[in-house]
């Protein structure tokens, strides 16, 4: 090989060699469309700048109409009352002339009259009027002087008013209490201008002053109609963000915006003009007013040139630190708002409005603008590259179909053929091959799930050997220890050494735990081993007995001691003496049992019925409960004294479902149990009856579980009992459930917090018992591995299904509650996804 041509086959190509390489599509896409596109946004650039500068000056002019409209309005309003007023003074008011002007008024503005008062040069003429639930209330004059910003006191320091003018307050926040005038029963708060003028009598000389006090919120909603969709000059549609106005007096305060219209009786205020500004708050009589700080310009600019009778706007954009509300508007308008105070003068100004324009109409133009731009782009690059883009997509449009049909197929995690319309030979053999591949898999999946189906039924119909499978079965009994408590998990062994160590001692214990633990047996259990075994052991049923026969049975009575008593009665504690008192279900006892008891236990006598003489007694008191008694202690329903007297030792009995490991070895003791009972031959388990009797919450506990396997024997045709056979108590929970109410209170489950019912006659000394529990598993680990398998196949095969297909999947032998908290479980552990509610709920994979 030579030098030039060895050269030539390593080297990087140049710049020129490359573009040579370029194909025709990419040569044109990347050098005609990217000068056109120059083009295109240098002159959308120009076009943006004109069309917003215009449309700015078009959106100033239209909110100068709008605030000027506004002042026109309020003008009008206040021309309104100052004729009236002049009108009224020169018809030498009284009572009767002031109510019919003040009804004439209130056809064409109502609610409008806050204040209707002649102040007479003699102080008895003086009439104050305020409206009232029937029209106007005079106010009395001995309560003038209880009213907060008093409009008499306002009269009489107005001086060198002329015939003729009218002179208007600054607003003025006035409270009349309940007691200014009769048949109110709270108090009135008006904020008004007040419009005061001479009165003259025939001879020309002032009779007095006469004041009217128009309500602000007359002059706020004029505001709050302008802003809304209801303006009388509403043109078109603008954008949605909302606009305000705002009245501020000649000095700069801010007295009053723009609210909500369909609130017209909302308090005054100027919380949204004055947010983000600095200054000071509130005037002498009025006390929500604001006035911003020197360092906010564009507002004192604004201010003075209302002072100088200029209307104008300020583009807040331009301005230095204006911050708050005003800083991140486009413009805000402004024009004096003028008041004919004398017919020889010209009109004052009192104030300015300003409309503070927060629409973004220019910037939705900019954007429409770029939008229209941009589809203009578009569509020119769609115009030079069209055809190389329409032959590009039609040969690869198959390929990009079936690669979504695989990413589908991914994302769902199912399997099924592809199926789309042919459109060139090279696209139909890669499908045809795919297919032939996935049907492959699903075959092979199928055989697979059939076989695991197969085993797993097998499996769950063969005969449990507890000699092999389960050693923990042999030597169950811990040697030595208490033949009737049966187990060999961790619980049983601690409980038994409580019962050791209990037994040692002659304290007085308490035994807690839920019905069917085997509360009777730990108390037999520690009298057993104790020093007293050899004498009396003594079983009372608390919840069995009413009150008086109980505390016959324990304290007995003496011979006449009430109708029936013909002969002396030794009571259960001296019956025990020397041995072991039981106490079954103690939480049940009276009051005045439970007061006995405490007297009994303290001083260890007791004093028989009909007695007078104490008796000492020697005898241990175990008490037990399946209720939580501290609660009790807490409600006020146990005696806290005793609770501690009884609780000198505790022991806690632990349930069923917190020894699992357990039941193996119970069921297997039941069953040679009835076999040797019922005179049968042994009857053995099947792997999934045991793994249906693990799965189980067994709210009754061992009882709960030796009547299961006791009905199960009653109905088994052969020598083995499968899971069918199998039937709970209605009402019963899952372990999952059973551990969930756990945490809140103690599960008993569709049975009482009474006595349990072999209190009265002990039961047999083989039937052992379980205990309480505070402490719940993970709800997840409780779901078998058949169960979940299976919910997990109907995931795949269906799609999505329902709890009662979860139902139908597994048999017969789970309850719809049992189904229920299996899918729950799952959707917790995140395997499935829920969707939908009620009846229509179905389950999916995630």
């Amino acid at each position: 090989m030579s030098w030039s041509s060895y050269r030539a086959r390593v080297e990087v190509p140049s710049g020129a060699q490359h573009f040579a390489n370029w194909s025709v599509r990419k040569k044109i896409l990347l050098t005609l469309i990217p000068s056109i596109l120059l083009v295109l946004v240098v002159t959308g650039y120009v076009t943006n700048w004109f069309s917003s500068h215009y449309l700015n000056l078009s959106l100033q002019r239209t909110a100068q109409v709008q605030d000027l409209a506004q002042v026109r309005e309020m003008e009008q309003l206040l021309e309104f009352y100052r004729l009236g007023l002049l009108d009224l003074a020169g018809r030498h008011p009284d009572r009767q002339r002031m109510e019919a002007a003040a009804a004439q008024w209130s056809v064409y503005h109502p609610g409008v009259l806050k204040e209707l008062v002649f102040i007479g040069a003699n102080t008895a003429d003086t009439l104050l009027l305020v409206p009232g639930a029937n029209g106007l209330a005079e106010v009395l004059a001995d309560q003038f002087n209880f009213i907060r910003g008093n409009p008499v006191a306002y009269a009489l320091r107005q001086r060198g008013l002329k015939p003729g003018s009218v002179r208007i307050s600054e607003l003025t926040e006035t409270t009349y209490p309940p007691s200014t005038f009769p048949n109110n029963k709270r108090s009135q708060s008006f904020s008004v201008f007040r419009l005061l003028t001479p009165v003259l009598d025939d001879k020309g000389d002032v009779r007095g002053a006469l004041l009217i006090g128009i309500d602000a919120h007359a002059l706020r909603n004029i505001l709050s109609l302008y802003n809304s969709a209801s303006s009388p000059i509403q043109a078109f549609n603008r954008t949605s963000e909302p606009r305000l106005s705002f009245y501020f007096d000649d000095q700069g305060w801010i007295l009053f915006q723009s609210e909500n219209l369909e609130e017209p009786d909302h308090e005054l205020s100027a919380e949204v003009a004055r947010l983000g500004m600095t200054g000071d708050y509130g005037m002498p009589d009025y006390d929500r007013a604001f006035r911003p700080a020197p360092r906010h310009e564009l507002f004192w600019r604004m201010a003075v040139a209302v002072q100088a009778g200029q209307s104008g706007v300020e583009e807040a954009d331009s301005a230095a630190d204006t911050g708050g509300l005003l800083s991140s508007q486009h413009f805000i308008v402004y024009a004096p708002l003028r008041f004919q105070s004398s017919p020889d003068k010209p009109a004052e100004i009192m104030g300015g409005v300003a409309y503070v324009d927060r629409s973004r109409l220019t910037d939705a133009a900019e954007y429409r603008h770029i939008d229209v731009m941009a589809v203009i782009t578009c569509m020119s690059m769609l115009l030079v590259g069209g055809v190389i883009f329409f032959i590009s997509r039609v040969i690869t449009k198959p390929l990009h179909m079936l690669t979504q049909e695989i990413r589908t197929m991914f994302e769902e995690k199912r399997l099924h053929p592809i199926r789309l319309a042919s459109h060139d030979l090279e696209s139909d053999l890669l499908k045809n091959a795919l297919n032939r591949m996935i049907l492959s898999i699903q075959d092979k999946q199928e055989l697979i799930r059939r076989q695991d189906e197969h085993i797993q039924k097998a499996a769950q119909r063969e005969k449990v050997s507890f000699d092999a499978d389960i050693p923990m079965s042999h030597g169950w009994r811990l040697v030595g220890e208490i033949p009737d408590l049966i187990g060999g998990s961790a619980q049983m062994a601690a409980l038994q050494s409580m019962i050791r160590k209990a037994a040692g001692t002659d304290a007085d214990v308490l035994v807690t735990g839920e019905t069917g633990t085997g509360k009777e047996l730990t108390a037999e259990g520690i009298h057993k081993f104790s020093s007293r075994s050899s004498k009396p052991f003594i079983s009372i049923n608390c919840g069995g007995l009413d009150e008086n026969l109980l505390m016959d049975t324990l304290f007995g009575h003496v011979k006449g001691a009430f109708t029936e008593a013909r002969s002396d009665r030794k009571g259960a504690f001296l019956a025990s003496d020397g041995g072991t008192l039981f106490l079954d279900e103690i939480g049940t006892a009276s009051d005045r049992v439970q007061k006995s008891l405490l007297r009994a236990l303290s001083i260890r006598r007791i004093r028989p019925l009909g007695s007078d003489q104490e008796v000492e007694f020697n005898a241990r008191v175990i008490a037990a409960t399946n209720v939580d008694l501290f609660e009790l202690v807490q409600r006020g329903e146990f005696r806290d004294d005793l609770y501690y007297r009884l609780k000198v030792l505790s022991i806690q009995t632990p349930p069923l479902r917190q020894r699992k490991e357990d039941i193996p070895i119970l069921a297997n003791h039941f069953l040679k149990e009835f076999a040797v009972a019922q005179n049968r031959q042994e009857i053995g388990l099947s792997r999934g009856a045991l793994d249906k009797l693990m799965e189980y919450g067994w709210p009754g506990n061992v009882r709960e579980l030796k009547n299961c396997i006791t009905r199960a024997l009653a109905f088994a045709d052969g020598d083995v009992i499968y899971a069918e056979d199998l039937v709970f108590d209605e009402g019963g929970l899952s372990v999952a459930h059973a551990e969930e109410a756990s945490e809140t209170q103690p599960v008993h489950l569709g049975r009482s917090l009474g006595p349990e019912p072999e209190s009265d006659s002990p039961p047999p000394k083989q039937e052992p018992r379980g205990g309480h529990a505070h402490a719940a598993p993970d709800v997840t680990e409780e779901i078998s591995g058949q169960r979940q398998q299976t919910a997990l196949r109907l995931a795949r095969e269906r799609g999505a299904f329902t709890r009662l297909d979860y139902q139908h999947a597994i048999g017969k032998g789970v309850s719809q509650r049992t189904a229920q908290y299996d899918l729950q479980a799952l959707v917790k552990k995140g395997v499935l996804r829920k969707e939908g509610k009620g009846p229509s709920t179905q389950y999916l994979l995630r």
